[in-house]
């Protein structure tokens, strides 16, 4: 089976190519797919144990950042961040490269003697040998960008996203359902509240009252194409369907994550440019320049995929 599906960065339309399938479901009396109410996987965890990993380095990765971040500028000497093994296997390669070199990139701002150096407008960039540093509690490389952010966030796209497609255009068995819940970052209950990595932002995007939205759209898909899976290949235009929404509604989920993180920037910086006080007003600049780092994050690790 192959899936097809686009990307497209909401504000424009989203459209959708719905892939072709010689197979159709028999609609007659007796044939009839029958969905649960609920995801069910006995097997799920030694089903999920590569994804698992993958998560787990990821959330490590991000730490290590996050603890460099928070020890820039002072006298501790930051050490240089370990890229994990599985989790750079199933990063798309062009942004393998970037995260290589953004990890020595942000222990050299970690490292640096003096803080982030705000440009002038008339200025043609940072000087030649400058590296970043804190803006507020913010750490950025030398153009602004706040690397951790791309480093983590783009792995939602660059890494575990590219994992699931290339698990959903295989022979899809039902171990490999369990396998694309893993890797966004949910369970088998879909608990909002256990939810990580890419689960976690479409989470923020759902309404957790009404259980409407991103990730309770992506669990009655996965429960539909375990579903159907499991009944057999005479259902398998319901399970090409069901996949293909999933998978568009992660996308759908994460560029509305962009779109959140672009207007959090734009509100922060204005806000940031009416305050007096210097010290006060490079924190407000700092958290402004960190929603922008996370939107390149969310938005850079989909550019490349298929």
């Amino acid at each position: 089976m192959r899936v097809q599906y686009i990307s497209m960065l909401a504000i424009a339309a989203m459209t959708f190519t719905a892939c072709n399938d010689d197979d159709e479901d028999d609609n007659t009396p007796g044939n009839q797919l029958t969905i649960p109410s609920e995801y069910i996987a006995p097997d799920y965890e030694a089903n999920v144990a590569t994804e698992s990993m993958v998560i787990d380095e990821l959330s490590a990765l991000a730490s290590a950042a996050g603890d460099a971040e928070s020890n820039a500028g002072g006298s501790t000497t930051i050490e240089p961040l370990d890229y994990p093994s599985t989790l750079s296997s199933v990063t798309l390669p062009s942004y393998r490269s970037l995260i290589e070199n953004w990890t020595v990139e942000l222990v050299n701002a970690a490292n640096s003697p003096t803080p982030f150096q705000i440009p002038l407008l008339d200025a043609n960039g940072p000087a030649p040998g400058e590296e970043g540093g804190l803006l507020g509690t913010r750490l950025l490389d030398e153009y602004g960008l706040e690397l951790k952010q791309t480093i983590e966030k783009g792995s939602f796209g660059a890494a575990l996203y590219n994992h699931a497609v290339a698990v959903a255009n295989g022979e899809l068995i039902a171990a490999d359902v369990d396998r694309l819940v893993e890797i966004f970052g949910s369970e088998p209950t879909f608990n909002p509240e256990l939810a990580t990595a890419a689960a976690k932002y479409a989470k923020r995007r759902s309404n957790q009252t009404t259980q409407t939205g991103f990730l309770y759209d992506m669990r009655d898909n996965a429960i539909t194409v375990k579903a159907a899976v499991e009944a057999g290949s005479e259902f398998n235009a319901t399970r090409d369907e069901a996949l293909q929404e999933y998978l568009l509604n992660w996308e759908k989920s994460n560029f509305a994550t962009v779109i959140f993180y672009c207007n959090s920037a734009k509100t922060g910086i204005q806000s940031a440019n009416s305050i007096q006080d210097e010290t006060e007003r490079r924190a407000a600049l700092g958290d402004a320049i960190h929603a922008y780092g996370e939107g390149v994050g969310f938005a850079h690790g989909f550019k490349g995929l298929d």
